[in-house]
């Protein structure tokens, strides 16, 4: 009775070892289809960094085992993975060896943090973009177009609409192109927002 126990405790642990396998390969292959998870590493790390975060998707890994696999120098995979964690794509715990006393730190991707950190970077630089917008529509710039910057009308005056630079004349300056540049930018951030 206790043999017939124990062998259909062995039947139903490979079952689970199965499933574990078949769920590892599901969550791998919908990591690496995952496009907007791509473009966050691709930006982050380049392509390069891309295909180390590739060996981290569906598997916790350690730095030497992917500098290994790849046939790369382990530094090389480590400033990758330091990058990617300092923006929150990948985390890390570290484990001692019982036999060296080294710490071995075991990698894996965490693509909600990377998407939630993008999004709040991306709410960040809309919001830059609309203040920048606000100041462009509300005040009355000045240049004396031979490339130098544009005055607000307060500085414009306190040099007696003379450039500070060249001193050649300032005369108003038509912003229009601008704020139409950065009314489209704020859209189109916005627009890739909702589809992150």
């Amino acid at each position: 009775m206790s043999k017939k126990v124990s062998k259909n405790k062995k039947v139903i642990k490979k079952k689970v070892a199965k499933k574990r396998v078949k769920i590892k390969k599901k969550s791998k292959q919908k990591l690496l289809n995952d496009v907007v998870l791509k473009e966050i590493i691709i930006r982050i790390a380049g392509e390069r960094g891309y295909e180390i975060a590739k060996e981290l998707m569906g598997n916790e890994i350690a730095d030497e085992e992917i500098a290994k696999r790849m046939g790369i120098r382990v530094n090389l995979v480590r400033k990758v993975l330091y990058e990617l964690y300092e923006n929150r794509v990948v985390s890390y715990h570290r484990v001692r060896d019982e036999h060296s006393g080294w710490y071995v730190y075991y990698w894996r991707i965490e693509p909600e943090r990377a998407r939630e950190y993008f999004k709040h970077n991306k709410r960040l630089l809309i919001q830059k973009l609309e203040d920048r917008l606000d100041t462009e529509r509300s005040t009355s710039f000045f240049n004396c177009g031979n490339g130098d910057l544009k005055l607000p009308f307060e500085l414009a005056a306190e040099n007696d609409f003379k450039c500070p630079r060249c001193g050649d004349k300032l005369e108003p300056y038509d912003n229009s192109g601008v704020v139409i540049a950065l009314e489209r930018q704020i859209e189109s951030l916005r627009h890739h927002l909702v589809e992150y």
